[in-house]
């Protein structure tokens, strides 16, 4: 349990920094979290392309396919987001999200959306 004005261990390795240190581990941090958001965006609109790509090759009407993928692409940001964050580690998830995304581009090119 947290007691008042205490500290996690985290916390206690960075020790008393100036305000420079502060301002770029924030600046840093920030960085981080909107170029993972971008780069799970773009990788939720390939899984899109891909999505309606297949369900329309699948037989499915192009109207319905554009449907159908416009309601999954939320579904697909929102986990891909979740599992951005949940990992440990800043280049673990730089390593994953990375791999996740050129993936995702390699399948849209694959099962034609890109062309």
């Amino acid at each position: 349990m947290l007691k008042k004005d205490s500290r996690l261990p985290h916390q206690l390795k960075r020790g008393n920094q100036s305000a420079v240190n502060k301002w770029l581990f924030t600046t840093g941090m920030a960085a981080h979290s909107i170029a993972i958001c971008l780069l799970c965006y773009l990788s939720s609109a390939q899984l899109v392309n891909t999505t309606g790509a297949l369900l329309y090759h699948m037989g499915m009407q192009w109207t319905d396919a554009v449907v159908v993928t416009s309601m999954l692409g939320f579904i697909y940001l929102v986990l891909i987001l979740l599992w951005a964050f949940s990992r440990n580690g800043v280049l673990r998830t730089w390593l994953n999200v990375t791999s996740l995304t050129g993936l995702s581009i390699f399948m849209a090119w694959i099962a034609g959306a890109l062309a």
